[in-house]
């Protein structure tokens, strides 16, 4: 979800570890055996600064004093380690936009965000703060995309990450595949392995039309207008006649999140969020009938939802 990357840490606290992953001494705290003057000396940091860094991270849980030494809580244990997607949590993708707020004015100037030095590990991050969205929300996008043909029975969720929705819909009864990139594919399938789940991997416009509903979470986003009509379109190819697509979203012009959600497009990517109007634009030039946009309760996201016509001999 667009709000997956956020924590309880605000800005000051979100800084200070953005500083300390960016100088060695979170690495140096959580995998060493001392206090502040051995990390400070491994890190290359003032003894001050790292004082000042152990205090606040005791208060954040994130360390906590063991004699004149520091060991890693529960909390800091996905701050270094990627193995697990569940055991990484939602802070390392909120330093990671940090990072990418940090350079936008560069950013803004070229028109491309920086070149990742280590991109695995940022999808990882990513894919870690999806799996940490709270169960409440992903029912209520599941409870969304179901309103739009309650008589599912075969779904195709497009790059959902680890695949949130798609287990969920795959425990409402429905036989589920998910559509992902091969390194996110890679990643996720330990996930998968005891859902009625099909993970596949390559090109939306390869899959048959075999579906009654498809569901994309957090995509439009992420890309430009241009590779969101694409999408729409292979979508719409996938679904049997009278299939049911469905889009969640921060719509710019409904959502509250719309703000944050154009600043990690703009510092990450090369989309941002769009109108209702546009995302319904895309539906009809797809040949998606009846499309209706309905709030996600309780999140700041909502669901924009269309038809294959019964009778498409004609489109």
């Amino acid at each position: 979800m667009p709000t997956a990357g956020d924590t309880d840490l605000d800005t000051p606290a979100l800084a200070l570890l953005w500083a300390a992953r960016e100088t060695g001494l979170l690495e140096a705290l959580v995998r060493g055996s001392g206090g502040a003057a051995e990390a400070a000396d491994a890190a290359g940091v003032t003894e001050r600064a790292a004082t000042i860094v152990v205090d606040a991270l005791i208060e954040l849980d994130f360390l906590h004093r063991v004699g004149d030494a520091v060991e890693p809580t529960n909390r800091a244990l996905g701050l270094l380690a990627t193995r697990d997607l569940r055991s990484i949590g939602r802070v390392p993708t909120a330093l990671d936009r940090f990072d990418a707020y940090v350079a936008l004015p560069r950013t803004m100037g070229s028109g491309v965000p920086p070149i990742e030095a280590d991109p695995e590990t940022l999808i990882r991050h990513r894919l870690g703060a999806a799996e940490a969205v709270d169960d409440a929300t992903v029912a209520a996008t599941v409870d969304a995309a179901l309103a739009a043909n309650p008589d599912a029975d075969r779904a195709l969720v497009v790059a959902d990450g680890p695949g949130r929705h798609a287990r969920a819909l795959a425990d409402r009864g429905l036989d589920v595949t998910l559509l992902e990139g091969a390194t996110v594919a890679a990643a996720v399938q330990p996930l998968l392995e005891r859902k009625r789940v099909a993970l596949e991997t390559g090109s939306l416009a390869d899959v048959e039309p075999t579906f009654d509903l498809v569901l994309t979470v957090d995509a439009a986003w992420r890309q430009s207008a241009e590779e969101n009509r694409f999408t729409t379109l292979g979508i719409a190819d996938a679904l049997v006649p009278g299939g049911a697509a469905v889009c969640v979203e921060p719509l710019r012009d409904r959502s509250g999140a719309a703000v944050a959600v154009a600043a990690a497009a703009l510092a990450t990517g090369n989309g941002q969020p769009y109108p209702e109007a546009t995302v319904r634009e895309w539906f009809a030039d797809a040949g998606l009938e009846a499309v209706e946009t309905s709030e996600v309760p309780d999140t700041p996201y909502q669901a924009i939802a269309g038809r294959l016509p019964d009778d498409v001999s004609g489109v």
